[in-house]
Parts: structure tokens; C-alpha cells; sequence
């Protein structure tokens, strides 16, 4: 199983297909798998060296109990860490959720080593501090705490049992066994981070990001809105909507996404 070293951390990644580089980075409680079961590795491999990774605290790496340890600077640093076991001097970046997150702070951190950006489901904040408002990071932390607290000896299984009442229907098969294959306190410690940073401004860290870029939000998803006003900060930033989805479904609805990356990354390759 092979892992590149980031200061100590183990982070898992695989490579799939030929082709130019690029790196696919899930969301919030997934890992790679998240990219198969919903079809992008099977259609994008056809074009494109993959380069999965899973996020520290998730899938196969290493898990943290620490919130600082989930920093931008490392999640970034993470990266590039693979690239170099790799030996890929630079390449196109798709990050969904969590990975859009870390997509914008390419920018900040390892600019030099991305070519282009697909950031999906997630904006930038504008002043700074909006992920404290963030819907969707606060209910995950609440919904972890009680699952660690009423449920310790399992709490995931708890976890995955209170979102399927809450939304009224089971999850796909594949996507609950990855979910269920999640540690509760490594997640619950990224939770802390996320709600709790206070980033550079988006006026400091937007106008500079000048490599083609493909933002692409659901507009029934919370994120929509600053996803929309971060493209227009961004010189080389495309922006779609997808009418009637919401934050999960913008990612699962691959059938939707797929042609507009595909097509993307076609303009950006000429």
C-alpha cells in the first residue's frame, strides 16, 4: 500500500490510468473511494494519470487527534509530499467539498506546483471567518459529539444511523461502508479546525489565484452563494450552478459534473 511521509504523517495515496497528472481529492468523512463508487475514476482515467489521495484523518492515513494538525499548510503540504514520492513537478487539481477547501489554499502554499483547479461544492471565505456559520460543519461536530458520547464503543455506526433518520432514507451501500470506516475522534478533531479558523481574506488570497479554474456548486447547497462571489475574485475562474442540487448531490450526480470537467480540462490541455 503505498504512502508518501509529510513530516511524519502517512498519507495513503494509489495512481490510476495514463495520461497528464491529476490529482483528485475528496470531501468531509470520505477517502478516494468516494471518486469510485460514483463513477469519476472510471471515465477520467481515460485521459489522466489519477492521483488519489486520502485526506489526513481519513480513508488510510494517518488519523490525528490534535485540531492543529489539520492546518491548511499541512493538508497542502500533504500534497505535495505525494507529488514528490511521485515525482510529478505539477498537475491538475479536482477537489470536492474538504478538497475544494484545500484547493483554495493551493494558492497560498504551493502554487508553483498546480496548473489548473476544479474546486467543487465549497467557496472561499470572504472575510475570513464564515465556515463558523457553515451549516454542514456544524452539524457533522454536533452529530459526532453525540455519537462519541452515546455510542463510544461504535460511535460511527451511531453517526451513520442518525443521518439516515435525519434525511429519511438509507445510504448507498458504498458510501455507508466508507463512511462507516471513519474514526469518529480524528474526524470530530478536523470539525474543531475547520469551524474554528479565521483565514487571510479573500481579497488577499483570490485576485492571485491566475490558473484556469472550474468552481462548480449545487444551488441548493449552503456553500452556493460565496462560491459564486469567491469565481468572481478569481481572473481565470468559471463559474456553474447545477439547478436543484444540493451539497452531496452535486458530487453524486457525476453524470452532471463529468462532461463540464471533462471539457475543462480538454480547453486547458490545448
Amino acid at each position: 500500500m503505498p504512502y508518501a511521509n509529510n513530516k511524519g504523517v502517512k498519507i495513503h495515496y494509489e495512481v490510476e490510468g495514463q495520461g497528464p497528472p491529476l490529482v483528485l481529492v475528496h470531501g468531509m468523512g470520505g477517502s478516494m473511494e468516494n471518486w469510485r463508487w460514483t463513477g469519476y475514476i472510471q471515465e477520467l482515467s481515460k485521459d489522466h494519470r489519477l492521483v488519489l489521495i486520502d485526506n489526513r484523518g481519513f480513508g488510510k492515513s494517518d488519523k490525528l487527534y490534535d485540531a492543529s494538525a489539520f492546518e491548511f499548510k499541512n493538508l497542502v503540504g500533504d500534497l505535495v509530499a505525494v507529488l514528490d514520492k511521485l515525482g510529478i513537478e505539477k498537475t491538475g487539481y479536482f477537489g470536492y467539498s474538504m478538497g475544494g477547501k484545500i484547493g483554495y489554499r493551493i494558492s497560498i502554499y504551493a502554487p508553483q506546483r498546480f496548473s489548473c483547479l476544479i474546486l467543487g461544492g465549497m467557496g472561499y471565505p470572504i472575510a475570513g471567518n464564515e465556515e463558523r456559520e457553515d451549516p454542514i460543519i456544524n452539524q457533522t461536530t454536533q452529530d459526532l459529539e453525540d455519537a462519541l458520547r452515546e455510542a463510544p464503543e461504535n460511535p460511527m455506526e451511531y453517526f451513520a444511523a442518525a443521518r439516515e433518520k435525519r434525511q429519511g432514507a438509507p445510504f448507498p451501500p458504498d458510501r455507508r461502508a466508507i463512511l462507516l470506516g471513519n474514526d469518529a475522534r480524528s474526524w470530530l478533531a478536523w470539525a474543531y479546525f475547520d469551524r474554528n479558523q479565521i483565514s487571510p481574506k479573500a481579497a488577499e488570497v483570490l485576485p492571485k489565484i491566475k490558473v484556469p479554474c472550474l468552481i462548480f456548486t449545487g444551488e441548493a447547497d449552503p456553500w452556493y452563494p460565496l462560491a459564486k462571489k469567491c469565481s468572481a475574485l478569481m481572473p481565470g475562474a468559471k463559474f456553474i450552478s447545477l439547478p436543484g442540487l444540493d451539497h452531496a448531490a452535486a458530487f453524486q450526480r457525476s453524470d452532471m459534473v463529468l462532461p463540464l470537467v471533462k471539457e475543462f480540462l480538454a480547453e486547458v490541455s490545448k
